[in-house]
Protein backbone atom coordinates (compact mmCIF):
# COMPACT_ATOMS: atom_id res chain seq x y z
CA UNK A 1 0.00 0.00 0.00
CA UNK A 2 2.74 2.42 1.06
CA UNK A 3 4.12 1.96 -2.44
CA UNK A 4 0.92 2.35 -4.16
CA UNK A 5 0.62 5.49 -2.21
CA UNK A 6 3.67 6.80 -3.70
CA UNK A 7 3.25 5.90 -7.03
CA UNK A 8 -0.46 7.60 -7.11
CA UNK A 9 0.61 11.04 -7.20
CA UNK A 10 3.77 10.41 -9.65
CA UNK A 11 1.27 8.76 -12.18
CA UNK A 12 -2.10 9.79 -12.23
CA UNK A 13 -2.09 13.61 -11.64
CA UNK A 14 -2.44 14.44 -15.39
CA UNK A 15 -4.81 11.48 -16.68
CA UNK A 16 -8.26 12.97 -17.58
CA UNK A 17 -11.51 10.42 -18.59
CA UNK A 18 -13.40 13.05 -21.16
CA UNK A 19 -13.90 15.83 -22.92
CA UNK A 20 -17.38 15.48 -22.57
CA UNK A 21 -18.52 18.43 -20.86
CA UNK A 22 -16.72 18.70 -17.04
CA UNK A 23 -15.10 15.63 -17.24
CA UNK A 24 -12.14 17.14 -19.04
CA UNK A 25 -10.03 18.70 -16.71
CA UNK A 26 -7.95 16.60 -13.54
CA UNK A 27 -6.48 17.68 -10.67
CA UNK A 28 -2.77 17.87 -11.05
CA UNK A 29 -0.65 17.96 -8.13
CA UNK A 30 2.03 20.15 -8.62
CA UNK A 31 4.42 22.72 -6.49
CA UNK A 32 1.24 23.13 -4.39
CA UNK A 33 0.12 21.14 -1.38
CA UNK A 34 -3.31 19.69 -1.57
CA UNK A 35 -4.79 21.82 0.96
CA UNK A 36 -4.03 25.03 -1.01
CA UNK A 37 -4.49 22.82 -4.23
CA UNK A 38 -8.07 21.85 -3.19
CA UNK A 39 -10.34 25.16 -1.91
CA UNK A 40 -13.33 25.15 -4.31
CA UNK A 41 -15.66 23.01 -6.32
CA UNK A 42 -14.36 23.42 -9.55
CA UNK A 43 -11.03 22.10 -8.01
CA UNK A 44 -12.70 18.87 -6.23
CA UNK A 45 -13.74 18.17 -9.07
CA UNK A 46 -10.58 18.20 -11.04
CA UNK A 47 -9.53 15.70 -7.96
CA UNK A 48 -12.87 13.41 -8.95
CA UNK A 49 -12.25 13.69 -12.54
CA UNK A 50 -8.51 11.99 -11.79
CA UNK A 51 -10.08 9.51 -9.53
CA UNK A 52 -12.26 8.24 -12.36
CA UNK A 53 -9.21 7.87 -14.83
CA UNK A 54 -7.78 5.78 -12.19
CA UNK A 55 -10.84 3.30 -12.31
CA UNK A 56 -10.10 2.13 -16.30
CA UNK A 57 -8.56 -0.51 -16.75
CA UNK A 58 -9.60 -3.50 -19.03
CA UNK A 59 -7.36 -5.98 -16.54
CA UNK A 60 -11.26 -7.31 -15.34
CA UNK A 61 -12.53 -7.79 -18.85
CA UNK A 62 -9.34 -9.24 -20.26
CA UNK A 63 -7.56 -11.35 -17.68
CA UNK A 64 -11.24 -12.74 -16.20
CA UNK A 65 -12.20 -14.03 -20.10
CA UNK A 66 -8.46 -15.48 -20.70
CA UNK A 67 -8.29 -17.00 -17.01
CA UNK A 68 -12.07 -18.64 -17.72
CA UNK A 69 -13.67 -20.27 -20.20
CA UNK A 70 -14.48 -16.69 -22.11
CA UNK A 71 -11.70 -16.34 -24.57
CA UNK A 72 -9.61 -19.20 -27.02
CA UNK A 73 -6.42 -18.82 -28.25
CA UNK A 74 -6.88 -16.88 -31.98
CA UNK A 75 -5.23 -17.64 -35.07
CA UNK A 76 -3.05 -15.12 -35.19
CA UNK A 77 -1.76 -15.67 -31.21
CA UNK A 78 2.07 -14.82 -30.82
CA UNK A 79 2.36 -16.17 -27.49
CA UNK A 80 -0.54 -14.07 -25.14
CA UNK A 81 -1.61 -15.83 -22.38
CA UNK A 82 0.15 -19.06 -23.58
CA UNK A 83 2.85 -18.93 -20.58
CA UNK A 84 0.69 -17.49 -17.49
CA UNK A 85 -3.37 -16.82 -17.93
CA UNK A 86 -4.35 -19.38 -20.66
CA UNK A 87 -2.50 -22.24 -18.28
CA UNK A 88 -3.39 -20.75 -14.89
CA UNK A 89 -0.22 -19.95 -13.87
CA UNK A 90 -0.94 -17.87 -10.97
CA UNK A 91 1.60 -16.19 -8.47
CA UNK A 92 2.36 -13.08 -6.59
CA UNK A 93 4.01 -11.50 -9.10
CA UNK A 94 1.49 -12.22 -11.68
CA UNK A 95 -0.10 -9.29 -13.61
CA UNK A 96 -3.29 -9.97 -12.80
CA UNK A 97 -3.64 -9.43 -9.44
CA UNK A 98 -1.15 -6.88 -9.25
CA UNK A 99 -3.09 -4.70 -11.79
CA UNK A 100 -6.50 -5.31 -10.19
CA UNK A 101 -4.75 -4.54 -6.66
CA UNK A 102 -2.94 -1.46 -7.46
CA UNK A 103 -5.93 0.03 -9.91
CA UNK A 104 -7.96 -0.44 -7.12
CA UNK A 105 -6.22 1.31 -4.51
CA UNK A 106 -4.58 4.32 -6.55
CA UNK A 107 -8.51 4.96 -7.22
CA UNK A 108 -9.27 4.74 -3.24
CA UNK A 109 -5.94 7.31 -3.04
CA UNK A 110 -8.08 10.14 -4.88
CA UNK A 111 -11.63 8.97 -3.88
CA UNK A 112 -10.52 9.24 -0.08
CA UNK A 113 -9.37 12.59 -0.64
CA UNK A 114 -12.66 13.89 -2.47
CA UNK A 115 -14.57 12.81 0.39
CA UNK A 116 -12.17 14.47 2.87
CA UNK A 117 -12.22 17.87 1.08
CA UNK A 118 -15.83 17.96 0.31
CA UNK A 119 -16.25 18.22 3.91
CA UNK A 120 -13.96 21.42 4.09
CA UNK A 121 -14.60 23.22 0.86
CA UNK A 122 -17.16 26.19 1.57
CA UNK A 123 -19.97 26.55 -1.13
CA UNK A 124 -19.56 29.70 -3.07
CA UNK A 125 -21.67 32.09 -1.58
CA UNK A 126 -23.00 33.90 -4.91
CA UNK A 127 -23.61 30.00 -6.57
CA UNK A 128 -26.94 29.15 -4.56
CA UNK A 129 -26.20 25.24 -6.16
CA UNK A 130 -22.15 24.93 -5.30
CA UNK A 131 -23.39 23.54 -2.25
CA UNK A 132 -25.32 20.58 -4.01
CA UNK A 133 -22.40 20.19 -6.45
CA UNK A 134 -20.04 19.42 -3.41
CA UNK A 135 -22.13 17.26 -2.17
CA UNK A 136 -22.97 15.45 -5.66
CA UNK A 137 -18.65 14.91 -5.88
CA UNK A 138 -18.25 13.29 -2.38
CA UNK A 139 -21.91 11.31 -3.59
CA UNK A 140 -19.88 10.01 -6.36
CA UNK A 141 -16.32 9.29 -4.61
CA UNK A 142 -18.10 7.49 -1.60
CA UNK A 143 -20.07 5.12 -4.29
CA UNK A 144 -16.65 4.74 -6.07
CA UNK A 145 -14.94 3.80 -2.60
CA UNK A 146 -17.63 0.86 -1.97
CA UNK A 147 -17.10 -0.21 -5.70
CA UNK A 148 -13.20 -0.48 -4.97
CA UNK A 149 -14.01 -2.22 -1.84
CA UNK A 150 -16.27 -5.07 -3.76
CA UNK A 151 -14.11 -5.45 -6.13
CA UNK A 152 -11.10 -6.07 -4.07
CA UNK A 153 -13.04 -8.16 -1.63
CA UNK A 154 -14.16 -10.58 -4.87
CA UNK A 155 -11.00 -10.70 -6.14
CA UNK A 156 -9.07 -11.71 -3.07
CA UNK A 157 -10.79 -12.85 -0.43
CA UNK A 158 -11.09 -16.86 -0.37
CA UNK A 159 -14.77 -17.33 0.63
CA UNK A 160 -16.96 -13.87 0.32
CA UNK A 161 -20.27 -15.35 2.11
CA UNK A 162 -18.26 -15.94 5.46
CA UNK A 163 -17.27 -12.75 7.43
CA UNK A 164 -14.33 -13.78 8.76
CA UNK A 165 -12.54 -14.36 6.13
CA UNK A 166 -10.08 -11.96 5.15
CA UNK A 167 -10.51 -9.26 2.08
CA UNK A 168 -7.93 -6.73 1.79
CA UNK A 169 -6.82 -3.85 2.71
CA UNK A 170 -9.60 -1.00 4.44
CA UNK A 171 -8.98 1.90 2.74
CA UNK A 172 -11.70 4.34 4.28
CA UNK A 173 -9.55 7.37 5.02
CA UNK A 174 -6.55 9.51 3.70
CA UNK A 175 -3.65 6.88 4.38
CA UNK A 176 -0.67 9.08 4.42
CA UNK A 177 2.60 7.09 2.51
CA UNK A 178 4.22 7.08 6.09
CA UNK A 179 1.55 4.46 7.21
CA UNK A 180 3.21 1.05 6.94
CA UNK A 181 2.41 -2.43 8.39
CA UNK A 182 -1.42 -2.58 7.50
CA UNK A 183 -2.91 -5.99 7.69
CA UNK A 184 -6.17 -7.05 5.48
CA UNK A 185 -9.77 -6.38 7.21
CA UNK A 186 -12.09 -9.03 6.88
CA UNK A 187 -15.21 -9.56 5.11
CA UNK A 188 -17.42 -8.36 7.96
CA UNK A 189 -15.49 -5.32 7.98
CA UNK A 190 -15.72 -4.47 4.23
CA UNK A 191 -19.47 -5.30 3.79
CA UNK A 192 -20.21 -3.00 6.81
CA UNK A 193 -17.82 -0.58 5.09
CA UNK A 194 -19.21 -0.67 1.40
CA UNK A 195 -23.07 -0.60 2.70
CA UNK A 196 -22.31 2.59 5.10
CA UNK A 197 -20.76 3.98 1.83
CA UNK A 198 -23.40 3.44 -0.79
CA UNK A 199 -26.34 4.28 2.45
CA UNK A 200 -24.77 8.04 2.63
CA UNK A 201 -23.69 8.17 -1.25
CA UNK A 202 -27.24 7.45 -1.53
CA UNK A 203 -28.74 9.79 0.97
CA UNK A 204 -26.62 12.69 -0.29
CA UNK A 205 -27.68 11.77 -4.30
CA UNK A 206 -31.30 12.05 -3.05
CA UNK A 207 -30.93 15.27 -1.26
CA UNK A 208 -29.67 17.32 -4.35
CA UNK A 209 -31.68 20.30 -5.66
CA UNK A 210 -32.66 20.23 -9.51
CA UNK A 211 -29.71 22.09 -10.61
CA UNK A 212 -27.21 20.10 -9.15
CA UNK A 213 -26.53 18.46 -12.85
CA UNK A 214 -26.46 21.65 -14.24
CA UNK A 215 -24.43 20.83 -17.64
CA UNK A 216 -24.42 17.82 -17.77
CA UNK A 217 -26.14 15.57 -20.63
CA UNK A 218 -25.11 11.91 -19.49
CA UNK A 219 -25.24 11.09 -15.94
CA UNK A 220 -23.89 7.47 -16.70
CA UNK A 221 -20.53 9.24 -17.07
CA UNK A 222 -20.79 9.60 -13.92
CA UNK A 223 -21.22 7.53 -10.54
CA UNK A 224 -24.95 8.39 -9.75
CA UNK A 225 -27.88 7.08 -7.04
CA UNK A 226 -29.04 4.13 -9.42
CA UNK A 227 -25.43 2.74 -9.71
CA UNK A 228 -25.42 3.33 -5.70
CA UNK A 229 -28.61 1.36 -5.33
CA UNK A 230 -27.07 -1.29 -8.08
CA UNK A 231 -24.33 -1.75 -5.76
CA UNK A 232 -26.20 -2.27 -3.16
CA UNK A 233 -27.72 -4.82 -5.05
CA UNK A 234 -24.94 -6.13 -6.02
CA UNK A 235 -22.96 -6.38 -2.73
CA UNK A 236 -25.99 -8.17 -1.24
CA UNK A 237 -26.09 -10.73 -3.93
CA UNK A 238 -21.88 -11.59 -3.22
CA UNK A 239 -22.32 -12.17 0.11
CA UNK A 240 -25.40 -14.45 -0.58
CA UNK A 241 -28.37 -12.03 1.91
CA UNK A 242 -30.69 -12.48 -1.33
CA UNK A 243 -33.68 -10.76 0.52
CA UNK A 244 -32.06 -7.16 0.73
CA UNK A 245 -30.56 -8.42 -2.77
CA UNK A 246 -33.84 -8.56 -4.42
CA UNK A 247 -35.09 -5.57 -2.44
CA UNK A 248 -32.33 -3.62 -4.51
CA UNK A 249 -32.58 -5.11 -7.35
CA UNK A 250 -36.15 -3.96 -7.72
CA UNK A 251 -35.83 -1.00 -6.71
CA UNK A 252 -33.49 -0.01 -9.73
CA UNK A 253 -35.51 -2.06 -12.02
CA UNK A 254 -38.24 0.05 -11.11
CA UNK A 255 -36.92 3.48 -9.86
CA UNK A 256 -33.85 4.40 -12.06
CA UNK A 257 -35.94 4.96 -15.52
CA UNK A 258 -33.14 2.57 -17.53
CA UNK A 259 -34.59 -0.09 -19.77
CA UNK A 260 -32.99 -2.91 -20.84
CA UNK A 261 -31.64 -2.37 -24.51
CA UNK A 262 -33.48 -3.71 -27.23
CA UNK A 263 -32.04 -5.72 -30.24
CA UNK A 264 -31.36 -2.53 -32.03
CA UNK A 265 -29.42 -0.48 -29.30
CA UNK A 266 -27.96 -3.21 -28.10
CA UNK A 267 -25.02 -3.32 -30.45
CA UNK A 268 -24.91 0.66 -30.04
CA UNK A 269 -24.16 0.07 -26.11
CA UNK A 270 -20.91 -1.81 -27.04
CA UNK A 271 -20.06 -1.10 -30.65
CA UNK A 272 -20.42 2.62 -30.28
CA UNK A 273 -21.66 3.50 -27.24
CA UNK A 274 -24.46 5.63 -28.79
CA UNK A 275 -27.20 3.87 -27.42
CA UNK A 276 -30.35 6.13 -26.52
CA UNK A 277 -30.72 7.84 -22.82
CA UNK A 278 -31.77 5.87 -20.43
CA UNK A 279 -31.26 2.45 -22.13
CA UNK A 280 -29.30 -0.65 -20.41
CA UNK A 281 -25.65 1.27 -18.63
CA UNK A 282 -26.49 2.68 -15.11
CA UNK A 283 -22.54 3.87 -15.04
CA UNK A 284 -19.57 3.76 -17.58
CA UNK A 285 -15.97 5.22 -17.81
CA UNK A 286 -16.26 7.74 -20.52
CA UNK A 287 -13.08 7.44 -23.40
CA UNK A 288 -12.00 9.98 -25.53
CA UNK A 289 -10.46 9.48 -29.03
CA UNK A 290 -7.51 11.04 -27.44
CA UNK A 291 -7.21 8.13 -25.25
CA UNK A 292 -6.88 6.06 -28.32
CA UNK A 293 -4.14 3.83 -27.77
CA UNK A 294 -3.22 -0.15 -28.26
CA UNK A 295 -2.35 -0.41 -24.61
CA UNK A 296 -5.32 0.45 -22.76
CA UNK A 297 -8.32 0.35 -25.46
CA UNK A 298 -10.91 -1.84 -24.69
CA UNK A 299 -10.66 -3.95 -28.18
CA UNK A 300 -7.22 -3.99 -28.03
CA UNK A 301 -7.39 -6.76 -25.01
CA UNK A 302 -8.02 -9.37 -27.53
CA UNK A 303 -6.75 -8.18 -30.82
CA UNK A 304 -3.23 -6.00 -31.98
CA UNK A 305 -5.40 -3.67 -34.60
CA UNK A 306 -9.29 -4.14 -35.10
CA UNK A 307 -12.06 -6.79 -34.18
CA UNK A 308 -12.33 -8.64 -37.08
CA UNK A 309 -10.33 -11.28 -39.15
CA UNK A 310 -8.07 -8.80 -40.46
CA UNK A 311 -7.26 -6.79 -36.94
CA UNK A 312 -4.48 -9.67 -35.92
CA UNK A 313 -6.72 -11.59 -32.97
CA UNK A 314 -4.48 -13.36 -30.35
CA UNK A 315 -7.64 -14.50 -28.76
CA UNK A 316 -11.15 -15.33 -29.73
CA UNK A 317 -14.50 -16.64 -28.44
CA UNK A 318 -14.17 -20.08 -26.77
CA UNK A 319 -15.60 -22.93 -28.34
CA UNK A 320 -18.07 -23.68 -25.37
CA UNK A 321 -19.33 -20.03 -25.37
CA UNK A 322 -19.65 -19.75 -29.28
CA UNK A 323 -21.59 -23.13 -28.66
CA UNK A 324 -24.20 -21.75 -25.95
CA UNK A 325 -25.15 -19.15 -28.57
CA UNK A 326 -24.95 -21.18 -31.90
CA UNK A 327 -25.35 -24.69 -31.00
CA UNK A 328 -25.72 -25.56 -34.84
CA UNK A 329 -22.70 -24.01 -36.38
CA UNK A 330 -25.13 -21.91 -38.28
CA UNK A 331 -22.22 -19.81 -40.42
CA UNK A 332 -21.21 -16.09 -40.01
CA UNK A 333 -22.97 -15.47 -42.88
CA UNK A 334 -26.13 -16.19 -41.45
CA UNK A 335 -25.33 -15.16 -37.68
CA UNK A 336 -28.54 -13.03 -38.61
CA UNK A 337 -30.74 -15.80 -38.62
CA UNK A 338 -30.00 -16.43 -35.01
CA UNK A 339 -32.70 -14.14 -32.88
CA UNK A 340 -30.74 -13.52 -30.14
CA UNK A 341 -28.65 -10.11 -30.57
CA UNK A 342 -25.76 -11.31 -28.10
CA UNK A 343 -23.93 -13.61 -30.74
CA UNK A 344 -23.55 -11.14 -33.12
CA UNK A 345 -22.82 -8.46 -30.58
CA UNK A 346 -19.99 -10.82 -29.58
CA UNK A 347 -18.94 -12.61 -32.78
CA UNK A 348 -17.50 -10.94 -35.76
CA UNK A 349 -19.33 -11.47 -39.68
CA UNK A 350 -15.65 -12.09 -40.61
CA UNK A 351 -15.34 -14.96 -38.18
CA UNK A 352 -14.81 -19.10 -39.89
CA UNK A 353 -17.05 -21.35 -38.66
CA UNK A 354 -15.80 -25.06 -38.99
CA UNK A 355 -18.72 -27.04 -38.24
CA UNK A 356 -16.12 -29.94 -37.85
CA UNK A 357 -14.36 -28.17 -35.42
CA UNK A 358 -13.61 -30.85 -33.04
CA UNK A 359 -11.87 -33.29 -35.43
CA UNK A 360 -10.13 -30.49 -37.66
CA UNK A 361 -6.43 -30.96 -37.30
CA UNK A 362 -5.70 -27.37 -37.72
CA UNK A 363 -8.56 -26.27 -35.61
CA UNK A 364 -6.90 -23.05 -34.88
CA UNK A 365 -7.15 -21.73 -38.41
CA UNK A 366 -10.11 -23.55 -39.63
CA UNK A 367 -11.90 -22.36 -36.94
CA UNK A 368 -11.80 -18.67 -36.48
CA UNK A 369 -14.47 -16.91 -33.83
CA UNK A 370 -13.87 -13.19 -33.84
CA UNK A 371 -14.53 -10.91 -30.75
CA UNK A 372 -16.16 -7.64 -31.44
CA UNK A 373 -18.07 -6.87 -28.20
CA UNK A 374 -16.04 -3.55 -28.16
CA UNK A 375 -16.17 -1.83 -31.45
CA UNK A 376 -17.41 -4.40 -33.75
CA UNK A 377 -19.95 -3.69 -36.79
CA UNK A 378 -22.78 -5.86 -37.94
CA UNK A 379 -20.93 -5.69 -41.55
CA UNK A 380 -17.96 -4.00 -43.24
CA UNK A 381 -15.09 -2.58 -40.55
CA UNK A 382 -15.30 -2.36 -37.17
CA UNK A 383 -16.65 1.12 -35.27
CA UNK A 384 -12.87 1.20 -33.57
CA UNK A 385 -9.35 0.26 -34.22
CA UNK A 386 -5.75 1.53 -33.47
CA UNK A 387 -4.01 4.71 -34.29
CA UNK A 388 -6.62 4.30 -37.69
CA UNK A 389 -9.09 6.07 -36.08
CA UNK A 390 -9.82 7.30 -32.44
CA UNK A 391 -12.57 5.10 -31.40
CA UNK A 392 -12.51 3.30 -28.46
CA UNK A 393 -14.88 2.13 -26.16
CA UNK A 394 -16.41 3.19 -22.68
CA UNK A 395 -16.09 0.56 -20.18
CA UNK A 396 -19.63 -0.40 -18.74
CA UNK A 397 -19.08 -0.35 -14.75
CA UNK A 398 -23.42 -1.95 -14.19
CA UNK A 399 -25.88 -2.01 -16.40
CA UNK A 400 -29.47 -2.86 -15.87
CA UNK A 401 -29.87 -6.55 -17.02
CA UNK A 402 -27.45 -7.47 -14.09
CA UNK A 403 -30.19 -6.37 -11.51
CA UNK A 404 -32.76 -9.03 -13.55
CA UNK A 405 -30.35 -11.66 -13.32
CA UNK A 406 -29.95 -10.69 -9.42
CA UNK A 407 -33.24 -11.24 -9.04
CA UNK A 408 -33.77 -14.18 -10.64
CA UNK A 409 -31.02 -15.40 -8.35
CA UNK A 410 -33.06 -14.55 -5.06
CA UNK A 411 -35.92 -16.51 -6.15
CA UNK A 412 -34.07 -19.41 -6.76
CA UNK A 413 -32.66 -19.00 -3.52
CA UNK A 414 -36.07 -18.66 -2.00
CA UNK A 415 -37.14 -21.55 -3.87
CA UNK A 416 -39.68 -19.72 -6.67
CA UNK A 417 -38.47 -21.42 -9.40
CA UNK A 418 -40.82 -19.62 -11.60
CA UNK A 419 -40.19 -16.32 -10.33
CA UNK A 420 -36.53 -16.97 -11.60
CA UNK A 421 -37.69 -17.81 -14.84
CA UNK A 422 -39.66 -14.81 -15.55
CA UNK A 423 -36.38 -12.68 -14.08
CA UNK A 424 -34.35 -14.43 -17.18
CA UNK A 425 -37.36 -14.48 -19.69
CA UNK A 426 -37.20 -10.26 -19.26
CA UNK A 427 -33.63 -10.54 -20.32
CA UNK A 428 -34.13 -13.08 -22.95
CA UNK A 429 -37.01 -11.20 -24.57
CA UNK A 430 -35.20 -8.21 -25.00
CA UNK A 431 -32.25 -9.87 -26.57
CA UNK A 432 -34.49 -12.06 -29.09
CA UNK A 433 -37.01 -8.68 -29.95
CA UNK A 434 -39.79 -10.69 -29.18
CA UNK A 435 -41.98 -13.14 -26.56
CA UNK A 436 -39.80 -16.13 -25.77
CA UNK A 437 -40.97 -18.74 -23.88
CA UNK A 438 -40.09 -19.13 -20.06
CA UNK A 439 -37.56 -21.46 -19.30
CA UNK A 440 -38.40 -24.28 -16.81
CA UNK A 441 -36.53 -25.38 -14.19
CA UNK A 442 -36.93 -29.53 -12.36
CA UNK A 443 -34.98 -28.11 -9.29
CA UNK A 444 -33.10 -24.89 -7.49
CA UNK A 445 -29.66 -26.41 -8.84
CA UNK A 446 -31.06 -26.07 -12.43
CA UNK A 447 -32.16 -22.45 -12.26
CA UNK A 448 -28.82 -21.72 -10.90
CA UNK A 449 -27.50 -22.85 -13.89
CA UNK A 450 -29.36 -21.55 -16.16
CA UNK A 451 -28.92 -18.05 -14.12
CA UNK A 452 -25.19 -18.83 -14.56
CA UNK A 453 -25.38 -19.67 -18.39
CA UNK A 454 -26.97 -16.37 -19.14
CA UNK A 455 -25.02 -14.38 -17.00
CA UNK A 456 -21.89 -15.71 -18.70
CA UNK A 457 -23.80 -14.59 -22.75
CA UNK A 458 -24.74 -11.43 -21.45
CA UNK A 459 -21.42 -10.16 -19.32
CA UNK A 460 -18.93 -12.17 -22.12
CA UNK A 461 -15.96 -10.32 -21.93
CA UNK A 462 -16.89 -7.83 -19.45
CA UNK A 463 -15.28 -8.74 -16.21
CA UNK A 464 -17.78 -10.88 -14.17
CA UNK A 465 -17.51 -14.23 -15.16
CA UNK A 466 -14.08 -15.40 -13.02
CA UNK A 467 -16.39 -14.08 -9.51
CA UNK A 468 -19.70 -15.09 -11.04
CA UNK A 469 -18.37 -18.64 -11.37
CA UNK A 470 -16.57 -18.17 -7.88
CA UNK A 471 -19.72 -17.35 -5.74
CA UNK A 472 -22.34 -19.32 -7.81
CA UNK A 473 -20.88 -22.48 -8.90
CA UNK A 474 -21.46 -24.76 -6.08
CA UNK A 475 -25.52 -23.35 -6.57
CA UNK A 476 -25.36 -24.15 -10.38
CA UNK A 477 -23.55 -27.55 -9.54
CA UNK A 478 -20.46 -26.64 -11.59
CA UNK A 479 -17.64 -28.41 -10.52
CA UNK A 480 -14.71 -26.56 -12.83
CA UNK A 481 -14.41 -24.57 -15.87
CA UNK A 482 -16.22 -25.37 -19.13
CA UNK A 483 -13.43 -25.30 -21.74
CA UNK A 484 -14.20 -27.42 -25.29
CA UNK A 485 -11.19 -29.84 -25.52
CA UNK A 486 -10.64 -28.10 -28.67
CA UNK A 487 -9.46 -24.84 -26.45
CA UNK A 488 -7.19 -26.70 -25.06
CA UNK A 489 -6.01 -29.24 -27.37
CA UNK A 490 -2.27 -29.25 -29.24
CA UNK A 491 -3.89 -28.09 -32.45
CA UNK A 492 -4.78 -24.79 -30.34
CA UNK A 493 -1.69 -23.73 -29.42
CA UNK A 494 2.11 -25.12 -28.16
CA UNK A 495 1.58 -25.21 -24.26
CA UNK A 496 4.72 -25.19 -22.48
CA UNK A 497 3.24 -28.15 -20.18
CA UNK A 498 0.12 -30.07 -19.63
CA UNK A 499 -2.78 -29.17 -21.98
CA UNK A 500 -5.10 -25.92 -20.01
CA UNK A 501 -7.97 -28.26 -19.47
CA UNK A 502 -10.59 -27.10 -17.12
CA UNK A 503 -9.57 -25.57 -13.54
CA UNK A 504 -11.57 -26.92 -10.36
CA UNK A 505 -13.74 -24.96 -8.56
CA UNK A 506 -11.77 -26.38 -5.69
CA UNK A 507 -8.97 -24.69 -6.94
CA UNK A 508 -6.54 -22.14 -4.45
CA UNK A 509 -6.31 -20.02 -7.34
CA UNK A 510 -10.10 -18.37 -7.14
CA UNK A 511 -8.68 -16.35 -4.58
CA UNK A 512 -5.83 -14.15 -6.49
CA UNK A 513 -2.66 -13.84 -4.35
CA UNK A 514 -1.46 -10.56 -2.77
CA UNK A 515 0.47 -9.29 -5.07
CA UNK A 516 4.47 -9.00 -4.86
CA UNK A 517 4.39 -4.95 -5.20
CA UNK A 518 1.94 -5.10 -1.99
CA UNK A 519 4.13 -7.70 0.15
CA UNK A 520 7.48 -5.79 -0.53
CA UNK A 521 6.02 -2.50 0.73
CA UNK A 522 4.23 -4.31 3.75
CA UNK A 523 6.05 -7.56 5.02
CA UNK A 524 3.40 -8.14 7.75
CA UNK A 525 0.37 -8.77 5.25
CA UNK A 526 -1.02 -11.75 5.39
CA UNK A 527 -1.13 -14.20 2.30
CA UNK A 528 -3.46 -16.14 0.42
CA UNK A 529 -3.23 -19.97 0.97
CA UNK A 530 -0.96 -21.85 -1.04
CA UNK A 531 0.90 -18.98 -2.51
Amino acid sequence: MKKVLLLMSIFTGTMFVSCDEGLLEPFTPGALTEDVAIQTSTDLQGLMNSTYANMFSREDAVFTSVFTDEAGIGFANGGQGITDDYIFFMNTAAAAPNNIWTTAYFTLSRANRVIAFADRILPNAVDADDADKINRLKAEALAVRAYCHLKLMSYFSTDVKDNNALAAILADRVIPSTETNLQRATNGVFYTSIHADLDASIALFNGLGANAYNGITNRTYYANANFAKAMKARAYALKGDYTNAETWADTVISTSGVALASTSEYTKVFWTDNEAANTEVLFRLRRTPAQNSQGTNMHNGWCSVRPNATGSPFYEVSRALFNLMNPSNVPANQFNTISDIRLRTITAPSSVVDAAYATSADYRNTDKLIIQKYGGAATGTPWASTAANGNNNDYKVARISEMYLIKAEARAAAGDLTGAANAIKSILDARNGSAQTAPTFASQTAAFAEILKQRRIEFAFEGYRFIDLKRLASAAGVTSLDRDPADYSSSSANYPAANPSNLPMNSYKWALPIPQVEINANSVITQNPNY
